[in-house]
C-alpha cells in the first residue's frame, strides 16, 4: 500500500533546481572511504533539511525527496543527482552553497561539513537506494536531553478499565497501571514516545495505544495489561497517530493521525486491510457505531466523515463545523453522531446513512463555552456527555435535549484527556503538568425535571367593562388612576414625553388583555403610536420571561423591514430548525419554513402576510449584518447555561399587536405572576405628544378564542380535477389550539378532504373539492356552508366560517394531474396500477392512497399529467408552498427557485416530500394545484408521518 508522508512543520520554499547556473567544487574535502547506506545515513539528512518542502504530497519544482526512486527521477527541469559525480549533481552543489540559490534557504539551518561529506560519498558510490522497502519506523537522529530527577512528566492520555479496577496513565515512553487509589501497580515502558490515545479492550486484558513521531511515522501497539508485554505493533502511517480504536467485536483496530489517512487493521494478522481517504487535514478522533458497521472521523479540515467499515465507502460528510473537529462519538443506541470543535460548539446529527449514502440531518448545535472544545466523553448510562474546553471549563450536556445540565469546577492547567468511571460518578482529567484532576458528576435528570411548573392561567368573566378618563394627576407614577378590574379608559399624551398610569389589582395566574389604540373621532385621526407596559407595585417593569441564546448568527444578503415574513437569510442557517425562536434587536420571531437553496432564506410565522412576534415583543427592522440568536425560554427559576452567549430579559411591554390584527395598536397579554397591584403605563413610542395624541386603553379579562374565514372557490369545478379553498383563523387572546372546519350539503359523488384541521399555532390550511369525469353533478350553483370548531380554556367554540363558494361544474380542463406512487412506501386498496403515463385517471377510489414518510426522511411520488390534445405548455405546481394542506414541517423538497415544474410537453414529473422532525405524527390529506385553467387540483392523497 503506497503511503504519503506529510510533515507537520514545513520549511521555507526551495526554489527550482534546474534553471540556475552553478560552479564546480573540488571534492577532496568530501570524500569518504566507508560505504554509505541510504536508509541509515542519507535519508535522515534529507528529512532534516529537505523533505519539508520536497515531499511527494507537495513537491516544490516536482522534485520529491522522500523516496529514492522519486529523487533519482529528478524534478520538472531535469536530474538533481548524477550518480558517481557529486560535482555534476545540482542537489549537492546547492547544498554546499556553490550554486544559486543555496539550499536550504537563507535563515534555515544548513547541513554540517560531515553531513555534506556523507552526501558526497553516497553520490560518488553510485547514489544507491535501499534494499527493499524503507522501514517506516527508524531511529531518530535527535540529541538526548535528560529529564530532571524531580520533574513530573506530562500525562498525555488516560483510560479506565471496564470493571473500574484499573486506570492507565500514559506519559512519555511509559504507561502506568494504577489502582482506584492512584497507586502505581506496574509500568509499561517502550520506545513509543508520546502516547496520544490509550484504550482498554472489553475484558480489560489488553491495552491499545496510539503514538509515533511527528513527520516520521505513526505507531499503534497492543500490550498485555497483566504482564506489560508487547503483543503486536501496527506501523503504516507516515506521521504521528492521534487515535486508535478497537472495533466493537474487537477483531479489528482503526488508526488515524496527522497524515490524513485512516487505516483499518486485522488484529490477528497485524496487517492493514483497508484505507479510508478523503480528509484534507489531521484526523484527531475516531468512533465506531455500536454494531461496528459505521466509522466516524473528526478532522482538522472542519468536517466529520461517515464511513462504511466493510467497503471503505464514504457515506456522508458533515460540514457544519467551523473549526477543527477534535473529538467525535456515536451514542450507545447508534442513533446520533456527536462532535466537538474549535468553534466552541457541540453538534449532534441523526445517524441515517447506515447502509447507503444518505444525508445525516443535524438535530442540535450547542454553544458550550467561550473557548475551543477539545474533548468529550459519554457517561456509561448515556444520559450525559462531558465536554472540556481549552480554558479548562467542564460542562455536562444532557442527551435528552442536548442542553447544559451542570457545570463542574474547571481544571487548572492544560487538559490532555478525560475518563469517566464505570459507575458514572467520577470524571478524571489528565493534565500536562503531570497531575490528575477529579470531579464528581451530579445525577442527571430528564429535561422535564429541570423546568418548574408554570403558573396555571385563570380566565375570568367580568361582565361589562367600566369607563375611566385620564386626568392630569395620572401623568406621574406618584399619582396614578386606580381603575376597576375591567375598564375602558380614554386620555391623551400631552405634553410630548408624557406617560399616563392606570393601576388595577390582580391575583396570581389571572390573564388580562391590555389594548391601547389611537382614539379616532370622526374625521380626526389620532397621531399617537402607542406603547404600553406593565409595572409592579415598585414601579419596575414586570418580567415576562428570560430567553437563553443557544446559537449565534447574523443577517446576510439584506436586512428586513418590520413586517416581512420571507427570505430571512441567516449565517449558518443549516444548524437552525423549524419552530425555533429567533431573537434580533428585541424582537422574537419563529422559523416556519426552511430556505429552498443557497439563494433563499427562512420564512417566519405565519408564513404569509405580516409577521408575528412572540413573548409580546415589538416588531422592528433589521440591518444587514445585525446579530441574531436562536433562543429558548427559561423556565421559572431555571438558571441559564454558562455557554458564553447572552440571556435576554423580556418584559410586558410593546408598541404593536404581536399578530398585527390591530395594526399599530399596542396589545399585551398579561399573566399576573403574584397577587398585587399592577400599573399600566401608556405613552407614545416616539416620545411625541399633544392634543392630537388621544388614545383608548382597554383592560379586560382575556378570553381565548378565534374567528374563522375562508378564501372561497371562485371558479367552476372542472371534471377530473378539483378546486382549492384556503381556510384561516385569527387567534385571539393567546388561543393556540387546533381548529377543525367541516362542510355540509355536498353531493355524495363530490370528493373533499373535509374535515380539515388547522394545526395548533398555524394560521391556515387548504381544502379541496374534487369531481370525477363521470360525476353526475348538479344544476346551477350550490353554496355549501362551513363551520369551524375548537376548544379554548375548557370551552367548546363554534364559529360560522361562510361558504365554500358558488359551486358549479364544467367540462374537463386542459390538463388533469394526479399523484401516483413512485416507490413502495404507499398503501391502500386504491393504489394505482401500471397505467401508461398520460392515461386519464378518473376513478376517485383509484387515486385514494397513502404515502408514508418518517420524520427526518424524504420519499418520492410522481405527478402524472393527462394533457388535452394540443396543450403542451409547462405547468407549475407552486414553489415553497407547492404541497397543499401538508402538515407543518412536511414539504415538497429539492425544488430550487423554480418550484415544482412540469416542463413543456412533459407528462410526468417525480417530486420529493420531506418530513421534518417537528412534523406531527399521523395522516393528513395532501394535494397539488396546477397553475392552469385558473388553478386545478389533483385528487387528494394521504401523507402519513411516522417515527
Amino acid at each position: 500500500m503506497k503511503r504519503s508522508t506529510v510533515s507537520p512543520i514545513r520549511k521555507p520554499t526551495m526554489r527550482f533546481l534546474s534553471y540556475l547556473a552553478f560552479a564546480i567544487l573540488p571534492m577532496t574535502s568530501v570524500r569518504a572511504a566507508d560505504s554509505v547506506d541510504y536508509v541509515r545515513d542519507v535519508l535522515p539528512i534529507f528529512e532534516t533539511y529537505c523533505i519539508g518542502c520536497h515531499a511527494d504530497s507537495d513537491a516544490e519544482g516536482n522534485l520529491a525527496m522522500d523516496s529514492h526512486a522519486a529523487l533519482i527521477n529528478g524534478g520538472e527541469h531535469g536530474l538533481a543527482i548524477t550518480a558517481g559525480a557529486p560535482t555534476s549533481s545540482r542537489l549537492f552543489l546547492m547544498m554546499t552553497g556553490k550554486m544559486d540559490p543555496a539550499m536550504p534557504p537563507e535563515g534555515e539551518q544548513r547541513p554540517s561539513e560531515d553531513e555534506l561529506a556523507v552526501i558526497a560519498s553516497w553520490i560518488e558510490q553510485g547514489a544507491i537506494g535501499p534494499d527493499g522497502d524503507i522501514p517506516i519506523k527508524r531511529k531518530l537522529r535527535t540529541p538526548k536531553i535528560e529529564t530532571g530527577p524531580n520533574v513530573a512528566l506530562p500525562i498525555t492520555a488516560i483510560a479506565g478499565s471496564p470493571d473500574g479496577t484499573l486506570r492507565a496513565v500514559a506519559r512519555f515512553g511509559q504507561i502506568e497501571m494504577q489502582d482506584t487509589d492512584g497507586k502505581v501497580l506496574r509500568v509499561i515502558r517502550g520506545d513509543f514516545g508520546k502516547v496520544n490515545s490509550v484504550r482498554f479492550d472489553r475484558a480489560g486484558s489488553r491495552l491499545l495505544i496510539a503514538s509515533g513521531v511527528a513527520g516520521s511515522y505513526g505507531e499503534a501497539a497492543l500490550f498485555s495489561v497483566d504482564s506489560g508485554d508487547l503483543l503486536s505493533t501496527m506501523i503504516g502511517h507516515r506521521d504521528v497517530l492521534y487515535a486508535a480504536e478497537f472495533s466493537p467485536d474487537e477483531t479489528q483496530i482503526v488508526t488515524a493521525g496527522y497524515d490524513r489517512d485512516i487505516l483499518l487493521w486485522n488484529i490477528e494478522s497485524g496487517e492493514a486491510v483497508r484505507q479510508f481517504t478523503g480528509h484534507n487535514g489531521a484526523v484527531f478522533d475516531l468512533a465506531f457505531s455500536p454494531d461496528g458497521k459505521i466509522l466516524v472521523s473528526g478532522c482538522a479540515d472542519e468536517t466529520v466523515k461517515v464511513w462504511n467499515v466493510e467497503t471503505g465507502q464514504r457515506l456522508d460528510t458533515l460540514n457544519q463545523p467551523e473549526g477543527e473537529v477534535f473529538a467525535v462519538d456515536v451514542t450507545a443506541d447508534g442513533k446520533f453522531i456527536l462532535a466537538v470543535s474549535s468553534d466552541n460548539r457541540l453538534r449532534v446529527w441523526s445517524l441515517r446513512s447506515v447502509d447507503k449514502p444518505r444525508i445525516n440531518p443535524i438535530v442540535a448545535t450547542r454553544f458550550v463555552d467561550e473557548s475551543p472544545l477539545e474533548m468529550m466523553a459519554a457517561t456509561p448510562d448515556g444520559r450525559a456527555v462531558v465536554v472540556i474546553s481549552e480554558a479548562g471549563n467542564i460542562k455536562v450536556i444532557r442527551t435528552s435535549d442536548w442542553n447544559q445540565a451542570a457545570i463542574l469546577d474547571p481544571v487548572r492547567g492544560s487538559a490532555s484527556d478525560l475518563s469517566i468511571s464505570d459507575d458514572g460518578k467520577t470524571v478524571w482529567v489528565s493534565l500536562m503538568n503531570g497531575s490528575m484532576a477529579r470531579r464528581t458528576l451530579p445525577k442527571i435528570g430528564d429535561a422535564a425535571a429541570v423546568a418548574t411548573d408554570p403558573i396555571s392561567p385563570i380566565y375570568l368573566d367580568l361582565g361589562t367593562a367600566g369607563n375611566a378618563t385620564e386626568t392630569p394627576e395620572t401623568e406621574t407614577l406618584d399619582a396614578v388612576t386606580d381603575v376597576p378590574r375591567g375598564v375602558v379608559a380614554t386620555g391623551k399624551i400631552s405634553p410630548p414625553g408624557d406617560s399616563d398610569y392606570f393601576r388595577f389589582d390582580a391575583r396570581q395566574g389571572e390573564v388580562w388583555a391590555i389594548e391601547v389604540s389611537p382614539a379616532n373621532s370622526g374625521t380626526a385621526a389620532s397621531r399617537i403610536d402607542p406603547i404600553a407596559a406593565v409595572l409592579d407595585s415598585d414601579g419596575q417593569p414586570v418580567l415576562r420571561t428570560r430567553l437563553q441564546a443557544v446559537r449565534d448568527s447574523y443577517f446576510t444578503f439584506r436586512g428586513k423591514d418590520s413586517s416581512q415574513t420571507s427570505d430571512f437569510r441567516l449565517f449558518n442557517w443549516e444548524e437552525m430548525h423549524l419552530n425555533e425562536f429567533l431573537y434580533a434587536a428585541g424582537e422574537v420571531t419563529r422559523l416556519a419554513m426552511y430556505p429552498r437553496g443557497p439563494d433563499s432564506g427562512f420564512n417566519v410565522y405565519p408564513n404569509e402576510g405580516q409577521r408575528w412576534t412572540y413573548f409580546g415583543t415589538s416588531h422592528t427592522t433589521h440591518a444587514l449584518g445585525e446579530p441574531a440568536f436562536i433562543v429558548r425560554p427559561l423556565a421559572s427559576g431555571e438558571e441559564p447555561a454558562a455557554n458564553g452567549l447572552p440571556v435576554f430579559d423580556v418584559y410586558y411591554e410593546n408598541d404593536d399587536d404581536p399578530t398585527r390584527m390591530s395594526g399599530s395598536s399596542s396589545r399585551i397579554l398579561f399573566t399576573a405572576p403574584s397577587d398585587g397591584a399592577y400599573t399600566v403605563r401608556v405613552g407614545d413610542t416616539r416620545g411625541e405628544g399633544g392634543d392630537e395624541y388621544g388614545y383608548v386603553m382597554k383592560l379586560r379579562a382575556a378570553a381565548p378564542s378565534f374567528t374563522a374565514s375562508v378564501s372561497a372557490i371562485s371558479k367552476p369545478l372542472r371534471r377530473g380535477t378539483g378546486r382549492e379553498a384556503t381556510l384561516r383563523v385569527d387567534r385571539l387572546d393567546g388561543f393556540d389550539g387546533a381548529v377543525t372546519f367541516d362542510v355540509t350539503g355536498l353531493p355524495d359523488d363530490v370528493v373533499t378532504n373535509f374535515p380539515v384541521t388547522i394545526q395548533p399555532g398555524q394560521r391556515s390550511a387548504q381544502a379541496v373539492v374534487w369531481v370525477g369525469e363521470s360525476a353526475k353533478g348538479w344544476e346551477g350553483e350550490m353554496t355549501p356552508p362551513l363551520v369551524a370548531r375548537g376548544t379554548a380554556a375548557g370551552r367548546q367554540i363554534e364559529r360560522q366560517a361562510g361558504s365554500l363558494g358558488k359551486l358549479q361544474i364544467q367540462d374537463r380542463p386542459s390538463v388533469i394531474a394526479s399523484i401516483r406512487p413512485s416507490d413502495s412506501k404507499s398503501s391502500g386498496s386504491g393504489a394505482p396500477g401500471d397505467r401508461a403515463a398520460g392515461t386519464p385517471t378518473v376513478d376517485a377510489a383509484e387515486q385514494n392512497w397513502t404515502l408514508r414518510v418518517g420524520r427526518g426522511e424524504t420519499v418520492s411520488a410522481t405527478v402524472v399529467l393527462d394533457r388535452a390534445e394540443g396543450f403542451k405548455n409547462e405547468v407549475s405546481f407552486g414553489k415553497e408552498n407547492a404541497g397543499r394542506n401538508a402538515a407543518h414541517g412536511v414539504y415538497v423538497d429539492n425544488i430550487g427557485l423554480n418550484g415544482l415544474l412540469a416542463l413543456e410537453g412533459m407528462t410526468e414529473r417525480e417530486f420529493f416530500i420531506t418530513a421534518d422532525p417537528v412534523a406531527e405524527l399521523g395522516p393528513r390529506t395532501f394535494f397539488l394545484t396546477a397553475a392552469a385553467d385558473g388553478g386545478v387540483t389533483t385528487h387528494p392523497i394521504t401523507v402519513e408521518v411516522t417515527e
